[in-house]
């Protein structure tokens, strides 16, 4: 699994050409490091003099925010089992018409999910925007770039993930779904940079 393996192995298994770990795994990671970063900062933030007022939401933060990184880690290794029954999907046998429609069902199947996962990668890593900016606002102001930077990772998870679901739209034979992923996708994309720009400034940069 991904997740278990050691930073550099992960990074040298993604340099090599082995096509797992890819670029939706790598946007998960990215994704769980802002998480990380964020987590840090509201850690730094509890227990420290004239934050008192903030202690709880803090708290809060730190209480729930490990579910989402380790979801971001499931979903570096969902990444890498859809490409994989997807590169499965494509060896299934076409001698007869009853192969070749059982084919193209599994593949679009294939499609759908290698659609749907980075589709959760970049929604779950916009949604962490909502806790960057109680950290960036709110906490240790010794310790306001990590919770910039965990918002620049989702930022860049985001826009990694979004372009690895529209490549695989492009084989996906159901107009409504692809209507519909594209339009969530537009909404996310249509404000993520001003976002990002919005926190930096709100940290002072």
């Amino acid at each position: 699994m991904i997740k278990d393996m050691t930073l550099g192995h992960c990074l040298a298994m993604t340099a090599s050409s082995n096509p797992t770990p890819g670029g939706g795994a790598i946007a998960a990671m990215t994704a769980a490091s802002g998480v990380a970063l964020v987590e840090m900062l509201a850690h730094l933030t509890i227990g420290k003099q004239g934050y008192e007022a903030v202690e709880s939401t803090m708290q809060d933060i730190v209480d729930r925010l490990p579910a989402m990184r380790e979801r971001f880690l499931d979903l570096a290794d969902k990444d890498a089992q859809v490409f994989d029954a997807f590169m499965a999907a494509l060896r299934l046998p076409k001698d007869s018409p009853d192969q070749v429609a059982y084919r193209k069902d599994q593949l679009q199947a294939c499609y759908r999910e290698a659609a749907k996962v980075p589709f959760e990668i970049g929604y779950l890593a916009y949604n962490l925007f909502k806790d960057a900016e109680v950290v960036i606002r709110d906490g240790n102001r010794n310790a306001t770039t990590d919770g910039i930077i965990g918002a620049i990772n989702a930022r860049a998870a985001v826009k990694a993930a979004f372009l690895n679901v529209k490549i695989n739209l492009s084989g996906i034979k159901d107009p409504a779904f692809v209507k519909e992923l594209e339009n969530q996708m537009a909404t996310i994309e249509g404000s993520i940079d001003e976002e990002e720009a919005r926190l930096v400034s709100l940290g002072g940069y």
